[in-house]
């Protein structure tokens, strides 16, 4: 079984390379979402595109760097002996070290489980911002990288996709980036990420383990008048309105409709979400979040439907 693990910071679009993954290679992974907070709504979105039956497993509490380090090793162990899939492609929160996650799959390393070069899926228009504001964490990402894939930035210029190139190298030199967008490469390209050999010789840059500098809520059931107030809404989180909110996603009900929301790199998108098969969930990671005031904005009256507290920590 060989494992690839798919890292990158919060919002940097992860699900969506895995996805594109699947789609070019035709392979059928078994993937390991370790989700952030009480929701599944990445393995919705990953089980809703995939073509047959994708098998997902997730953690819903805690990183699989540091405090689920051992049930983390666990897992990986049992996939290969009950499931035993060609690959399992692992899917971190994005605030973890990449470092410590190379560092628990190394241990069960063995005759039947390979571990791939990591993949660190980055926004090049958030690089200066969150190497900035998270710079342990966004610097280990980097300096244990197999592969820089750049994602979200297909009408970036050339020049400033250069220079965010240069940043990276003073990080990692010899660090290869894959600046052209991956849904241009073909799947030899693909392939080849499946494939490739990991530089056992290479140390890995590992780190202490630390509090979790970010804060979650998680919320269920929440509903807005009309399209145009969750707009409002989304508008508001980017105006820094509900704290430093750096990821969001949800579906919520607004007037006769679902919708699915997404926030990341200080912009959103919504798009309409099955009726059949969605359940009303979100969450919101940031620092200094206004919990409360989420909640009501929400429409969220009762304390019961408060999945994570803000303050609850990894």
């Amino acid at each position: 079984m060989k494992v690839l693990i798919v890292s990158g910071f919060l919002g940097a679009g992860k699900t969506t390379f895995i996805k594109e993954l699947i789609r070019k290679t035709a392979v059928n992974p078994v993937v390991l979402e370790n989700e952030y907070g009480d929701n599944d709504l990445d393995k919705r979105d990953l089980a809703g595109s995939a073509p047959g039956e994708l098998k997902i497993l997730e953690f819903m509490e805690g990183c699989v760097c540091c405090t689920k380090k051992d049930t983390f090793r666990n897992s990986i162990l049992a996939v290969s002996s009950s499931l035993d899939p060609e690959y399992l492609i692992v899917e971190p929160t994005g605030v973890g070290k990449l470092g410590n996650i190379l560092e628990n799959v190394r241990a069960v390393v063995y005759d039947r489980i390979e571990l791939l070069p990591p993949v660190v899926v980055l926004c090049p228009q958030s690089f200066n911002e969150y190497v900035n504001d998270y710079p342990e964490i966004y610097r280990n990402q980097i300096e244990n990288a197999g592969i820089v894939v750049f994602s979200k930035h297909e009408n970036a210029d050339p020049g400033f996709l250069s220079l965010i190139e240069a940043e990276i190298h003073k990080i990692r030199p010899d660090l290869e980036i894959q600046s052209e967008h991956y849904s241009n490469m073909d799947k030899a390209w693909f392939m080849n990420l499946l494939e490739a050999e990991e530089e056992t010789s290479r140390e890995i840059v590992a780190g202490e383990a630390e509090e979790n500098p970010l804060d979650e809520v998680s919320l269920r059931g929440m509903s807005f008048d009309s399209p145009g107030a969750l707009v409002s809404f989304l508008q508001a989180i980017l105006m820094g309105r509900f704290g430093n909110i750096v990821r969001a996603k949800g579906i919520v009900r607004a007037g006769d409709e679902l919708l699915r929301f997404d926030v990341a790199d200080s912009t959103y998108a919504i798009k309409e979400e099955d009726v059949d098969s969605a359940v009303i969930q979100a969450v919101f990671i940031g620092r200094d979040l206004n919990g409360e005031a989420l909640k009501t904005a929400g429409g969220v009256k009762s304390s019961s439907n408060i999945a994570a507290l803000l303050s609850k920590r990894r």
